[in-house]
């Protein structure tokens, strides 16, 4: 039941796969391992051009196949391409070369991965191995069976084709039962039998599983139904073959005249588009020996004969020689119907002669198609052990090459880590640099401390204040104990921090007795958990009190505050002093020496990558006095 139509739609989708895929196809192929995922990447081009075949004409194609050869040409490895294989079979088999075909289709090297392309597989190996038998063997019956099993379990694609070809093999042994369900799985299951041309093509070959029953109902079904669709697409071949049909439903209800001329119509037809063949001249002579017009049957059979040796058919004249016996006979003219019969026996012996020097023929080519089958086997072993010696090549080289950088990598590190060695001992040094001149600083700063108390106890002794001295000098001892043991640290507890300041003040406040009070708030701060660098609020709170307090005529007031800003600790020192008047005087002065310390102290413990910590002095513009603000990072124990 091989494709009755010709056919007339394009599958777009494969041109543009095409083009994608054959431009993605410079440079090497890849070896064999890789094969199937650059099989993977043809599928969505390749499967809808193999499966245009039923619905595209011969020459379309052809065409088609040979642009995709054409590409294949470019590669190195195509021998390893199924896709290759099959369209070089598919080609042969066009050219009717089908050994050659065979043997392309059976080198489709697939995986049980590709279950599309192993349908596909089975279906071209079986196909060609009944196509030249008129009756189909048991064992090739059940190798199409299990090809149907393997396809219906991998859900292929092309399943369908194997219910077409077990369909025909049950049609080619007469069990026409089986021949219309695997007919039916065929149209069921092929992806375009909303075609007209698929369903047309199952209306042509139910019609003639119908006519083998003799099922005149259905003949008539099927004919009306396969009318309708050539009238459709257009299709005067198509709807010509309908009249052949229709010729066979009239035989059958025994109207000869209406076959006769339904037989005349396709008769005509095919000769007006010169496509006669020894089928039609039979079919339109059968007819006139039906309808007992001998005269008629004998001039289109003897035309025939006249035909084929002239389009060199003549060995398919068994029939027609076997008819014009029958004519003659039925006239009366035995002689005639003698010297056809002889031509009848004769040509049978010529077609078996044929036959013979055919078979002869085909088991040469055979021979000289297994010896290249043996020289391309040859050629794909060296070809392979070319390829694998090519391989180890890359591999040395691909060793060596890692070698190499992994040389350099590692004589890269060393080289690396000895300068950041060096660059870390650098730092070690800068570091303990940095480290005594933040103590040295430090130290600048209780000089100039204990000189203010040395002067302080010297005004109480002057003033021959010698209880108030004594009790002074003890506060000052017991303070000067606490100093010297938190300047061994770079930072502090805030709560000692605070506990120092408060043992300052009280010795001020013994000096100046009466003249200032003071608070100190911490904000509900965790003073415990918050460390702070020792004697740093120090300086600005002697400040205060020295300049600030000492010649005013009414009470001072020190408010020191300690808060939280985001991630910054600011520190707050508050007096009610002079405030303006000192601070012009002030500008006229050189600086505090306790100034310019405690900024090289914040600049050194914390400003050396960016300004973290500063401190600002300004008079209150609405009273009397300053405001000192510390702001330094806050640090959590």
């Amino acid at each position: 039941m091989k494709n009755l139509y010709r056919p007339c739609t394009v599958i777009v989708a494969y041109i543009i796969m095409l083009c994608l895929y054959t431009g993605c196809k410079e440079g090497t192929r890849p070896q064999k391992k890789a094969v199937r995922n650059i099989t993977n990447r043809q599928d969505a081009a390749f499967i809808p051009l193999i499966l245009s075949h039923d619905t595209s004409s011969k020459p379309v194609m052809m065409e088609r196949v040979a642009a995709v050869l054409a590409a294949f040409e470019k590669e190195n490895n195509k021998e390893e391409d199924p896709y290759y294989n099959y369209f070089r079979g598919y080609q042969f088999e066009q050219k009717r070369e089908l050994d050659s075909a065979l043997y392309y289709y059976k080198q489709m090297a697939l995986s049980p991965a590709d279950s599309p392309l192993v349908s596909l597989k089975d279906f071209s190996v079986l196909d060609l191995s009944i196509a030249a038998n008129n009756i189909t063997k048991a064992d090739q019956a059940s190798q199409i069976l299990e090809a149907i099993k393997r396809a219906e379990r991998n859900n292929s694609i092309f399943r369908y084709r194997l219910y077409d070809l077990m369909a025909r093999s049950y049609y080619n042994n007469d069990k026409i039962g089986k021949a219309i369900l695997y007919t039916r799985l065929y149209f069921k299951h092929n992806p375009f039998n909303q075609h007209p041309i698929i369903r047309q093509r199952y209306y042509d070959i139910s019609f003639m599983l119908a006519a083998k029953q003799l099922d005149q109902e259905s003949m008539q079904h099927y004919l009306d139904s396969a009318r309708q669709l050539a009238i459709q697409i257009e299709d005067s071949m198509a709807l010509v073959r309908t009249f052949d049909y229709e010729a066979q439903i009239y035989a059958i209800k025994g109207d000869l005249s209406k076959a006769t001329a339904c037989e005349k119509i396709f008769f005509n037809y095919m000769k007006d588009h010169d496509r006669l063949n020894t089928f039609v001249f039979n079919n339109l002579a059968t007819s006139f020996v039906r309808n007992n017009q001998p005269d008629s049957a004998i001039y289109y059979y003897n035309a025939c004969i006249a035909w084929a040796v002239e389009h060199k058919k003549s060995t398919n004249l068994i029939n027609i020689y076997e008819g014009l016996t029958e004519s003659y006979r039925k006239k009366g003219d035995y002689k005639n119907a003698l010297v056809a019969f002889k031509n009848s026996y004769e040509t049978y012996v010529r077609n078996n002669d044929s036959i013979e020097a055919a078979k002869i023929e085909e088991l040469h080519t055979r021979y000289q198609t297994e010896k290249k089958d043996q020289a391309i086997t040859t050629l794909k072993t060296e070809n392979a052990l070319n390829e694998k010696i090519i391989s180890q090549q890359r591999w040395i080289f691909f060793v060596i090459c890692t070698l190499l950088i992994v040389g350099v990598f590692f004589i890269y590190t060393i080289y690396r880590q000895r300068l950041l060695r060096e660059k870390n001992e650098k730092l070690l040094i800068d570091n303990k640099r940095l480290l005594l001149e933040q103590k040295t600083r430090q130290q600048q700063l209780n000089p100039h401390f204990i000189y203010n108390a040395v002067a302080n106890l010297q005004g109480l002794i002057s003033s021959d204040r010698k209880q108030e001295a004594n009790a002074y000098l003890v506060s000052f001892s017991r303070l000067m104990r606490h100093i010297l043991e938190l300047n061994r640290q770079d930072f502090i507890l805030l709560e000692e921090e605070i506990t120092a300041l408060e043992n300052y003040i009280r010795l001020q406040q013994m000096r100046f007795t009466g003249m200032f009070d003071y608070r100190i708030d911490a904000n509900e701060l965790e003073i415990s958990d918050i460390l702070i660098p020792p004697m740093l609020i120090q300086p600005f709170v002697e400040n205060a009190i020295e300049h600030g307090f000492k010649t005013i005529d009414y009470k001072g007031f020190l408010l020191i505050t300690f808060q939280q800003v985001a991630k910054q600790l600011v520190i707050t020192i508050d007096d009610n002093g002079v405030g303006i008047k000192a601070n012009m005087h002030q500008h006229s002065e050189k600086k505090s020496l306790s100034q310019i310390i405690v900024q090289e102290r914040l600049d050194l413990l914390f400003n050396k990558e960016q300004q973290l910590a500063y401190f600002s002095c300004s008079p209150k513009q609405d009273s009397n006095g300053f405001v000192v603000i510390v702001t330094i990072p806050l640090i959590i124990a």
